[in-house]
């Protein structure tokens, strides 16, 4: 199957996520699916109010999922909860839209594309990663040096997780987002 990933963005990791996408790209040419799936990822300011949308062509067939991200969300988060965030939502739009068009593909195949996918992104922690057990055990009041420890995180991630746990935001701009180049 075709499962390709694009990307409109502005000044956050959400480019380089992009390419960590790549061997789930090849990885998806092996599986049998009836259609192609398009993903172009679009981060953009709050102000222009783009909405999510997917639309299905048929003389194509393919289905195009156009999601829109909030710059200034994604702006605040580190690359580590960008990738644990962009997964969540790819995989819970590709989850509702695939189940939308019942007519193009049987409940079994659709199953079984979305365990392959959600198998790759939970080994490539896109999905239940770090970030999700850092907020786990920081949540049951470990210290940020153990839960890093443990996690093998920098103190300093596990320090702005807990910030932010805590509605706090640290930061404008997280560290990661600066010297992102806008292509």
């Amino acid at each position: 199957m075709e499962l390709s990933f694009y990307a409109d963005i502005h000044g956050t990791c959400v480019g380089q996520l992009r390419d960590e996408l790549l061997p789930l790209e090849e990885a998806a040419r092996a599986w049998d699916f009836p259609y192609a799936v398009v993903v172009v990822f679009r981060v953009l300011p709050e102000s222009y109010e783009r909405r999510t949308f997917r639309r299905f062509d048929s003389s194509d067939n393919m289905l195009a999922l156009d999601i829109s991200l909030i710059y200034e969300q994604y702006l605040r988060m580190s690359k580590n909860e960008q990738r644990e965030a962009l997964g969540i939502r790819l995989y819970d739009y590709l989850s509702e839209s695939v189940a939308k068009y019942k007519k193009h593909a049987d409940k079994d195949t659709r199953d079984r594309l979305l365990t392959l996918v959600k198998g790759w992104m939970q080994e490539n922690n896109w999905l239940d990663g770090k970030i999700n057990r850092a907020r786990e055990l920081l949540a049951q009041d470990k210290g940020l040096y153990e839960v890093g420890q443990e996690l093998q995180m920098p103190l300093e991630e596990i320090e702005y997780i807990l910030l932010r746990m805590n509605d706090c935001e640290p930061a404008d701009v997280h560290p990661d987002n600066r010297n992102i180049r806008v292509g």
